[in-house]
């Protein structure tokens, strides 16, 4: 069967609700983490855990689930991932541990994981190069329309209802999506492996890509831009709430100014590889704008009152866009640079890029500073590595 025979656009709106589905459980009880905090009576460091073991079982997942479902194809797989995912939400709004919660977020996230990197590889599948950016571009406006109204429908049903059931809304939108999944998702992998390659291959494979300066150069450019934005999302509600004092509804729609800021960049992105520039130098617009956001953050110091709250979140929001503009091309990248391995090479790409992720929302709140001087530190340092990556190697690209 030849890719034409698919029907794309149907493929394209299912991975792009999943990718939904996967965002908005970091993103729906954002709001809710200060309180959370006094609820199991803890320091903030430790609630920051359930972001955290969150990213990290992802990080975990990604490695090994493509490889997965090129054994068994994307659709078992997938379906598998949803369905794990939507069990540990619902014992996650159960739980009296905040413990208990950290490790179900990691059982959760190993689910997510199948609906986190699967979704590109059936595009792969289905289109060629030039179709898979324009779609990875699609693909994730799920990360721009999760970060605009699930903190916002998270804040609301916390004030209403409590912020247990924001993971009872994740449980009850899975078991939906299962079962579109279920009837709609054509099975795209039509030539899959009869056995599992040996684990010394694996690590074959994983030597080969860490000595590879392309690959290495695109990985830390989209670790470090991504990471310094979950040092953001890991320190705003104490930021934004105990700090400077805003309502956890006027908090959540700081998310919707960077959504909007997702979406612009995403637009750029496409518009850039539409008049054909090359990937590297659309990469290398995304790491500037990244810049830009934290110098115009390091400046908002001098300021104070609503200067400083507009100047700070005018900042992220440079670091937000350039996020969509980096993101698809380094990714197309990865899996077309390395493609006999392409599986295991997007999979160690954003295995680094969610425990990056899971370092800085961790990080960020177990500084002993103020807030604004843990966002500074834990986000200008990887930015700077980024530019200074892009600088030296943007040749290979």
């Amino acid at each position: 069967m030849q890719k034409t025979h698919f029907n794309k656009l149907q493929i394209i709106m299912l991975m792009a609700t999943l990718v939904i589905l996967g965002v908005s459980a970091i993103d729906i009880y954002i709001a809710s983490l200060p309180q959370m905090v006094r609820e199991f009576n803890t320091l903030p460091d430790t609630v920051n855990l359930t972001i955290s073991a969150y990213t990290l079982g992802i990080a975990i997942g990604v490695l090994f689930i493509g490889e997965l479902s090129n054994r068994f194809g994307r659709r078992k797989i997938i379906l598998s991932g949803i369905i794990c995912f939507s069990l540990s939400s619902f014992f996650i709004a159960l739980c009296s541990s905040i413990y208990c919660i950290v490790l179900l977020r990691l059982i959760q996230a190993l689910g997510c994981s199948s609906f986190i990197i699967i979704p590109r590889m059936i595009i792969r599948d289905t289109m060629n190069e030039k179709e898979q950016i324009n779609a990875n571009g699609t693909l994730l406006l799920g990360m721009i329309i999760s970060p605009a109204i699930a903190p916002v429908i998270g804040a609301y049903i916390n004030q209403y209802l409590g912020w247990r059931y924001c993971f009872v809304f994740s449980s009850v939108i899975g078991i939906i999506m299962t079962c579109i999944v279920y009837k709609c998702l054509p099975e795209t992998n039509l030539s899959q492996l009869k056995k599992l390659a040996s684990i010394k291959q694996y690590f074959t494979i994983y030597q080969q890509l860490f000595s590879n300066t392309s690959f290495i150069a695109l990985t830390v450019i989209y670790a470090t831009t991504v990471g310094a934005y979950f040092a953001f999302l890991g320190i705003s509600s104490y930021l934004y709430i105990d700090f400077w004092h805003l309502s956890p509804i006027n908090f959540s729609y700081v998310y919707v100014l960077l959504a909007a800021a997702y979406f612009a960049g995403n637009y750029v992105m496409r518009a850039l590889n539409k008049n054909g520039l090359s990937p590297a130098r659309i990469i290398g617009i995304g790491v500037y704008s990244a810049f830009i956001g934290i110098v115009i953050i390091a400046c908002a110091n001098l300021l104070g009152g609503i200067c400083l709250i507009i100047m700070v979140t005018l900042g992220v929001i440079f670091m937000r866009s350039a996020n969509a503009i980096i993101i698809p091309p380094t990714q197309i990248r990865v899996m077309s640079n390395f493609a006999p391995h392409s599986a295991q090479a997007l999979g160690l790409n954003m295995c680094i890029g969610f425990m990056c992720n899971s370092l800085a929302t961790y990080g960020v709140t177990l500084l002993k500073f103020a807030p604004l001087a843990n966002l500074m530190i834990i986000s200008i340092i990887p930015i700077l590595i980024s530019a200074l990556f892009y600088i030296r190697f943007n040749k290979v690209l």
